[in-house]
């Protein structure tokens, strides 16, 4: 068998190997962004009409739901849960593969007093490690930069 006969027979090998390992990837990516999830519930002691839950993740990446019920995929969570236009309540929770986690949400109005301190969530600005001696803020991508 020539030279030309076994890189035409290497190559027909590869181009045919690609596709099927593209799409064996793929499904490997759908199945587990659509089955490896934790269910999260919001249970309040009020009935509300509309609720906005902003769910934050350690990298800082958020993502927003309008029911009580969703799902995420495993890991630790901040959660800003919004019942009815009333005032912020701030949680934290583990979501596990295949459990549910229940939040509780005492729904309070704006007039009513809060025990908890209010912060801003996970990615508050003026922290003093995102502070300069001189005053300006350090970005991230910004690592030359002395604190």
């Amino acid at each position: 068998m020539s030279k030309t006969a076994k890189a035409r027979e290497t190559f027909a090998v590869i181009a045919t190997a690609l596709p099927v390992l593209g799409a064996v990837g793929t499904v490997f990516v759908w199945l587990s962004a659509n089955f490896y999830v934790g269910d999260v519930e919001i249970v309040t002691d009020k009935p509300f009409n509309g609720l906005t839950v902003k769910a934050f993740d350690k990298k800082g990446q958020e993502a927003t739901f309008h029911t009580p019920r969703f799902q995420l995929m495993p890991g630790q969570y901040h959660l800003e849960i919004i019942p009815d236009g009333c005032k912020t309540e701030h949680a934290d929770t583990v979501v596990e593969f295949r459990k549910k986690e229940l939040i509780k949400v005492a729904v309070r109005n704006g007039s009513e007093p809060n025990d908890q301190n209010d912060h801003n969530g996970p990615d508050q600005a003026n922290s003093p490690t995102d502070r300069q001696e001189d005053g300006k803020k350090k970005k991230w991508w910004q690592i030359w930069r002395k604190n």
